[in-house]
């Protein structure tokens, strides 16, 4: 295949999937009544993503925090600026794409479908389902622009009959086909004949004759039982369906990919290694429902039961309230149980039966145990208890990375485990020092004294990274700041507020709880939206961000634009924007199916 062609067919696939992904427009009418996407493609898809509704997916982003703030009548010059500064960056195409940048977002008028599929013994593809409804003249304008490019590159097009209608056929100067049509205000494109007929006669009622000779009973995506399986643990409420739905089946995707290439040898180890155990992944995202602004699902099918790579899978139901050193300030908080040794176990059988008796056991002691100095399976493994927390906490002044990292490993014996861990430090005598702080011994890596000097163009002060560990209570911290961990050690002493006694914090555990599941995940998440907006802003308004803009702005028309916008439009006071963000939270559970994990951002009431 010819560059030029591969470089008509990426465009193609490119502005039919972004007309998808830039569905803001302006809703303009109803969807048209048709069979959804998943009546109409293949009951072996491999790959999918839909949005139901593009104009119901607007309408409902208008209405979450982020949508409410661009919308404030305090907010909305900047926004309005900004908006007109990508108008006019996008004059520089528009003479290629054939449409402004506001008819371009308008085109998508319903549901949006992308689909990778891969019938038995025929040609996979991509399917692509778009509704425009009345927006048609807009896309014909776009579709023009394509021909006239396909003919530059000694392309051409013509016209086939395919289930009885009218189709498009765009032939590339290598002879590659691609197919389109309209029909009934959808736009349906096809990268091969077969698919297209399939989707054509099943839009009709009937599985297009090609595949149904491959396909039992012409089924449908709609038919494939994982597919169902995780669309129906992703579902929300029966009243509110999501508005982006996606599902991947990974195994078969591989297998397609490698069929009749000599990576196709290696097939033979995915039942060897179990990983045919993995069913398939997929999710659903749900925008202003309920009491909740977004929603978000993803579920990982998974064999029952359980055998090889599956079998490593171990989380398990624990202890998830906060624990005493983190503080209450944290931006965000996760805290997850798995069972680190059975993991261990299961991997070290698996390994062996393929390697040799001891082989996995010899590797982790090579790669993990020699380089820091102990017995990785006698001294390392036995010390973890078998929960690990992570926290993220800003430290002042905001900087662009003033977002710190801080993770804990609650350990079995503390006191047990300080030998091992002198064992690791005496490995490295010259690579850290030894400290204080409120009656805790830690460590900080040894870095450089100093920090570059910067000019009045440079970019902002970066916070240097401090990496540092300590045995608190009975978990191993370790971070990139030794202020997070500093932080930390007062909140084990009582000394400061900690995150488990926020009102915030309860509020999340107790929706957590009421979920399917959560009186016992195996892992949790905490957010603080207004928090992390914080950062943003802060960092909006600092006087190096304003310097950056403006020296860097000279020659990028784009930061010049944003500079001028940010100046013409001061951003208001963090209140208004406060307003809209409430906290959010999340949860995993390991079942029979496999594991689901939920995610939530609670809805800010407004007077």
């Amino acid at each position: 295949m010819t560059r030029q062609f591969r470089g008509w067919q990426v465009r193609w696939y490119g502005a039919l999937v972004l007309a998808g992904l830039l569905a803001f427009a302006v809703p303009n009418s109803a969807q048209a009544e048709r069979p959804v996407g998943p009546k109409l493609l293949p009951e072996r898809t491999l790959a999918y993503l839909r949005v139901s509704d593009s104009q119901l997916l607007v309408e409902r982003f208008r209405d979450t925090a982020l949508g409410r703030i661009v919308q404030d009548e305090q907010v909305r010059p900047l926004v309005s600026q900004l908006y007109n500064s990508a108008q006019n960056a996008w004059k520089q195409l528009e003479e290629r794409v054939g449409l402004p940048l506001d008819q371009l977002l308008k085109i998508p008028q319903g549901e949006i479908c992308v689909a990778y599929v891969a019938p038995p013994e025929q040609r996979p593809g991509l399917v692509v389902l778009l509704d425009v409804k009345d927006q048609l003249p807009q896309f014909e304008k776009l579709l023009a622009k394509g021909e006239s490019f396909l003919s530059d590159v000694g392309g051409s097009k013509t016209t086939e009959k395919i289930a009885n209608r009218d189709v498009s056929v765009f032939r590339g100067p290598d002879g590659q086909q691609v197919y389109l049509l309209e029909r009934d205000g959808t736009i349906v494109f096809a990268s091969n004949k077969e698919l297209l007929e399939f989707t054509l006669k099943s839009w009709d009622g009937g599985a297009g004759d090609k595949l149904a000779d491959k396909t039992p009973a012409g089924k449908t995506l709609a038919d494939n039982d994982k597919f169902n399986s995780i669309m129906n643990r992703c579902a929300g409420s029966v009243d509110d369906p999501p508005q982006i739905t996606w599902f991947v089946d990974p195994i078969e995707l591989v297998r397609t990919q490698a069929r009749g290439s000599v990576a196709a040898t290696g097939l033979a180890l995915i039942p060897v290694l179990g990983l045919d155990g993995l069913k398939g992944v997929g999710g659903s995202l749900n925008f202003a429902t309920g009491e909740f602004d977004q929603v978000q699902h993803m579920h990982v099918l998974l064999d029952n039961p359980r055998a090889g790579v599956v079998e490593l899978v171990a989380m398990k139901s624990g202890d998830t309230t906060p624990e005493n050193w983190v503080p209450a300030d944290v931006i965000s908080y996760s805290t997850l149980n798995w069972d680190f040794k059975l993991t261990f176990d299961k991997a070290a059988v698996l390994y062996n039966s393929l390697s040799g008796e001891g082989e996995f056991q010899n590797e982790a002691q090579r790669r993990i145990g020699d380089r820091l100095g102990v017995d990785f399976e006698k001294e390392v493994l036995p010390a973890m208890q078998g929960r690990v927390s992570y926290v993220q906490w800003i430290e002042k002044p905001v900087r662009i990375n003033s977002i710190t990292n801080l993770a804990g490993v609650k350990l079995s014996d503390p006191q047990t485990f300080q030998p091992t861990l002198q064992k690791v430090l005496d490995k490295f005598p010259d690579r850290h020092e030894k400290k204080y702080f409120g009656g805790v011994t830690y460590w900080q890596a040894k870095t450089a004294d100093q920090q570059p000097e910067q000019g009045e163009n440079d970019e902002p002060a970066l916070r240097r990274p401090e990496p540092c560990l300590a045995i608190v209570g009975d978990y191993l911290l370790a971070s990139d700041s030794t202020a997070a961990l500093q932080a930390a050690i007062l909140a084990s002493t009582d000394s400061t507020p900690r995150l488990a006694n926020e009102l915030d914090y309860k509020l999340i555990a107790s929706k957590i709880k009421r979920q399917v599941g959560g009186d016992a995940p195996g892992m949790i998440q905490f957010s603080r939206a207004e928090e992390g907006m914080r950062f943003w802003y802060e960092m909006a308004k600092a006087e190096d961000t304003k310097k950056f803009l403006s020296s860097r702005g000279e020659g990028n028309p784009l930061l010049r634009d944003v500079d001028r916008a940010f100046k013409d439009n001061p951003l208001p006071p963090f209140s208004v924007l406060a307003k809209y963000l409430a906290p959010g939270g999340g949860m995993m559970v390991n079942d029979e199916t496999g594991l689901h994990y939920m995610s939530f951002t609670l809805r800010r009431a407004m007077k």
